[in-house]
């Protein structure tokens, strides 16, 4: 499979429709039908789940009803198989909880003329420092692919956590 040439459209698009469907908790339970049965994978704050009926319910067992998002950036990359990685750095205030910035980063899977959610990784940016000048939180997040008995780095986004929010 080649590169797919229109992958900063899907990743936006993706995440438009991601993010709609996650913050309306009554549209939340469709997000099932963006992952495989079996082999999806789910990374949400370190807890690792396998297959949608896990991911779902992890995702319909949060706990907060209202959701305030500002999307920083989306960064897509394409992928050899016609895939799409994409992270997302925004900041995220649930009920009346203080915000916090987050990363989240998907591998969008091609499957006939659509594509599924083949891993998710969500994690807050969350650091506990004393510094007067702490550092910026950051993403990195590699595509390693197999070579002999070694791996080479295939993708590689990086981003810092920082946030206009003038």
């Amino acid at each position: 499979m080649a590169l797919n040439a229109q992958y900063d459209a899907i990743g936006k698009g993706f995440v438009q429709q991601y993010y709609t469907l996650f913050d309306d908790p009554a549209q939340r339970p469709n997000l099932a039908n963006m992952y495989n049965v079996e082999t999806s994978f789910m990374t949400f704050e370190g807890v690792q789940l396998q297959g949608a009926v896990k991911i779902m319910e992890k995702l319909n067992g949060l706990s907060f009803q209202k959701i305030g998002r500002l999307i920083t950036s989306v960064d897509s990359q394409p992928m050899y198989d016609g895939g799409v990685l994409i992270n997302v750095l925004g900041r995220l205030q649930t009920d009346e909880d203080q915000p916090h910035a987050y990363f989240q980063t998907f591998v969008l899977k091609p499957i006939g003329t659509s594509f599924y959610v083949e891993h998710d990784m969500f994690r807050l940016a969350l650091h506990d420092t004393c510094d007067d000048d702490p550092p910026h939180p950051y993403i990195q997040t590699f595509v390693l692919k197999p070579l002999g008995e070694s791996f080479f780095v295939q993708h590689d986004i990086f981003r810092l956590g920082i946030h206009d929010v003038a």
